[in-house]
């Protein structure tokens, strides 16, 4: 960037020029090829900061469409996780009212199992 400071240099080392009481700049082309030079080096400074400027809006830009999408998605995430939830506990209820009469079934064969263990093994 071009400080306050650095502009009043250059104008001060423009006027000096001018007037001939700066022995840097001996002649009128020198002053100018400084001044080309100088150019050149703004112009590039300014190309940088266009890409970094570009790559920060097409980072800002991406980041905003992914934001937009997620918000756009959460309602549907919402949707489905609390239909997961109410399918899971469907299936718990289902398990628990399947495994009712099936223990009831297993209790009674293991009874008859026992009264048939015990009828073989009396004299």
């Amino acid at each position: 960037f071009i400080t306050s400071k650095k502009i009043e240099a250059i104008r001060r080392e423009h006027e000096n020029a001018i007037n001939g009481s700066d022995e840097k700049y001996k002649s009128t082309s020198e002053l100018i090829s400084a001044l080309k030079q100088e150019r050149n080096q703004l112009e590039q400074r300014c190309v940088t900061l266009r890409r970094k400027h570009k790559k920060v809006s097409d980072d800002s830009l991406f980041l905003k469409n992914m934001i937009e999408s997620l918000e756009a998605d959460k309602v549907d995430f919402r949707t489905q996780i609390t239909q997961a939830q109410a399918e899971l506990a469907k299936a718990r209820d289902m398990t628990v009212q399947s495994l009712a009469p099936l223990e009831e079934k297993l209790y009674s064969l293991m009874l008859q199992l026992d009264s048939d263990v015990i009828e073989i093994n009396s004299p």
